[in-house]
């Protein structure tokens, strides 16, 4: 009954540069807020990268959309915490925390498969570019190519519904708020961009507003906060 009467909540994710804001960082923090413990079908998760980057999207679409598939479900049948990747396997060895067998292998080979997209993606920022072989992968690299330069740029949106063992839908949204020289230049902007795309999509009834760098180290303080809204 008590999950029948939860809000839908909108969770939007900004980011600007990749220099400065990496990748890695910030698909760390969109897998947390996507870990919380809360119907599938009420939680949306939106990333606006305001600079336009290609290599944002490639870390976000084909990297982290693709380690999530396994990373959801594992923290799920685990019961992770925190379910930011980096801090976890940073504060946590398989042993001696975890007795079970089934817990230490899947936690290996969790593991390296987030070093792996680490790998990944760190060396296509080295690069500065990404690889022909992965722009083939996704048509979305075509819109973001049109980009070149951060504060001078067209709106994209592209989504990613993702599907796991023990979730509905996850559903998870990329896009770039329009940029130009004389306006549209600040994050009051940005969220702007953000309530009118999410709005035409699930329409949240609360949003949650998350700096890149503002991981979620608690699956259940997501419903902690809206004891405010439903019982305050």
């Amino acid at each position: 009954m008590y999950e029948k009467v939860l809000p839908r909540i909108d969770v939007f994710v900004c980011t600007a540069n990749p220099i400065t804001e990496p990748p890695t960082m910030v698909i760390d923090t969109v897998l947390s807020v996507m870990g919380y413990e809360y119907p599938s079908e009420k939680l949306s998760v939106y990333l606006s990268d305001d600079g336009g980057s290609s290599l944002t999207f490639y870390a976000q679409k084909l990297q982290a959309g693709q380690f999530s598939k396994l990373w959801l479900p594992f923290c799920k049948k685990f019961q992770v915490e925190p379910r930011f990747p980096e801090a976890f396997f940073n504060c946590n060895t398989p042993k001696p925390h975890y007795d079970d067998p089934l817990m230490t292998e899947e936690w290996s080979t969790i593991r390296k498969l987030y070093e792996d997209m680490k790998n990944r993606i760190e060396s296509a920022m080295k690069m500065g570019q990404i690889s022909e072989e992965a722009r083939k992968q996704h048509k979305g690299f075509e819109e973001w190519d049109l980009v070149s330069d951060p504060r001078n740029h067209q709106a994209i949106v592209q989504n990613t519904n993702l599907i796991g063992e023990v979730w509905i839908l996850k559903l998870y949204k990329c896009l770039a708020s329009e940029k130009r020289p004389k306006y549209h230049n600040f994050k009051a902007g940005v969220m702007n961009s953000l309530m009118r795309v999410s709005s035409r999509i699930r329409n949240g009834e609360i949003i949650l507003y998350v700096d890149c760098d503002m991981y979620s180290n608690n699956s259940e303080s997501v419903r902690d906060a809206l004891s405010v809204f439903l019982h305050g």
